[in-house]
């Protein structure tokens, strides 16, 4: 498979601070910016308590064919979805959801701040309600959410569950 230019669709980045750090969660869509916050707003809604405090500090859009990012007015700036302050090692955690395309490309979405890893690093169907939520939320998005093919992805009912390697390696002294 051919590789596609990361500006091949319309990005939005949504920059949130949670457990002492910012991290961004980076969404393709066509979506207009309030969309994108009613739907970034069930999203983090949905996963609640399962994950520490997280405060949506911006939101940045680059149109198609642009590796500029603008901020832009999504009506979540400043919301506030979690329980928790966490700990800074909890910065590393992270909660990612799974998609693909017909054509076979992948689309992830992370959010950082879990709160548990999992037996297995892994959180099958019916193993979190609140996980199993926000998995619902992106598969009634749709087309709402598209990979870098430009197509809508199908959500695996599964999400992973780990401690990411750059951050694990920033919190240390």
């Amino acid at each position: 498979m051919a590789p596609l230019p990361a500006n091949s669709t319309p990005r939005f980045k949504v920059l949130y601070t949670t457990c002492f750090r910012q991290h961004s969660m980076e969404i393709r869509s066509h979506l207009s910016p309030s969309g994108l916050g009613t739907l970034v707003d069930d999203f983090m809604t949905a996963i609640g308590a399962a994950a520490r405090v997280a405060v949506i500090d911006e939101v940045q859009f680059a149109a198609d064919g642009s590796d500029v990012f603008n901020a832009v007015t999504s009506g979540i700036e400043g919301n506030t979805y979690g329980t928790g302050a966490g700990t800074l090692n909890e910065t590393a955690w992270f909660y990612s959801w799974i998609g693909r395309s017909s054509d076979g490309r992948r689309v992830r979405i992370y959010r950082f701040g879990g709160d548990a890893q999992g037996g297995d690093y892994r959180f099958n169907r019916f193993e979190s309600g609140s996980l199993d939520a926000a998995t619902d939320v992106l598969v009634a998005a749709g087309a709402d959410i598209v990979t870098i093919g430009d197509l809508q992805p199908v959500w695996k009912f599964y999400i992973n569950a780990g401690v990411n390697a750059h951050w694990q390696k920033a919190v240390r002294p």
